[in-house]
């Protein structure tokens, strides 16, 4: 029988938390989803062997070799039986109400496309992120949407899934860009419904920091027209400001801060 959420958990050695993961998804409160874990060429002998204890309690487990996050997410969503995905990394968690708020706001709101939730990292740094959501100007500057989210496969679909390109990780960011591009809205659930744990080798820390500046090269690269559309939009509503005969950095910082904060809809 179909399910109605396919839930997709990439996998790359992290055993470790992979069967904490799995029984905090247990706990939601919407139990009509089916787990797919794909393992993204793992090397380290104790996730393998957690593979096999996973797939003796009835779970699906894809192998797959290593191709970084886009490629694994998508590779799992190819293979998903609902209409409707999360996806969720192998070492996080959400909340056990987060499935039924958010299938509430799908099945509402029928131009949003994505839902997530403020985020809670815990581990080896603890702060709160209250992502923003909203439209194709929200995501801009910043992503305002986590990558452990709920969204309707059909979208990703026409969008052209995540770029596997991207290895350096920020797919999530570009796919949303291509999301809101087309109109969608992308909702944030106003709760702390997700929790990011924090650790030595996360992708953020070691992969897409280092390398920020070429991946929003390529970004930036790949979406030239929407970025020139909008810079000509921001001069010609005048939010670009001059100072003593030169643009004032300070205040295009400014301004784009004030995109990000709620005064550009």
């Amino acid at each position: 029988m179909k399910p109605e959420i396919s839930v997709i958990i990439p996998c790359y050695n992290d055993g470790i938390y992979l069967k904490e993961t799995i029984a905090k998804l247990k706990l939601q409160t919407f139990n009509d989803f089916e787990i797919i874990i794909v393992d993204d060429g793992s090397t380290d002998e104790y996730t393998l062997n957690v593979f096999e204890e996973i797939k003796e309690q009835g779970l699906t487990v894809y192998h797959k070799p290593n191709g970084r996050m886009a490629a694994a997410r998508n590779y799992g969503i190819e293979r998903a039986k609902a209409d409707i995905i999360v996806a969720l990394d192998a070492d996080d968690y959400f909340e056990k109400s987060f499935f039924v708020k958010a299938l509430n706001v799908l099945n509402t709101e029928k131009n949003v496309a994505v839902v997530s939730s403020y985020i809670k990292s815990f581990g080896l740094k603890k702060n709160l992120f209250k992502a923003r959501g909203g439209t194709v100007n929200n995501f801009l500057f910043s992503n305002q949407c986590v990558a452990c989210a709920m969204f309707r496969k059909s979208v990703w679909l026409e969008v052209g899934k995540f770029d596997e390109e991207m290895k350096l990780g920020f797919e999530d960011w570009e796919f949303y860009i291509r999301v809101t591009e087309k109109g969608y809205l992308i909702k944030i659930i106003p709760e702390i419904l997700f929790f990011y744990r924090q650790t030595e080798k996360s992708t953020l820390k070691n992969d897409s920091m280092p390398n920020e500046k070429e991946i929003l090269e390529y970004m930036i690269g790949k979406h030239d027209s929407l970025y020139k559309e909008k810079l000509i939009e921001l001069i010609m509503n005048k939010q670009v400001l001059y100072t003593e005969s030169r643009i004032s950095w300070q205040n295009i910082w400014k301004m784009i801060k004030n995109r990000l904060t709620g005064k550009y809809k």
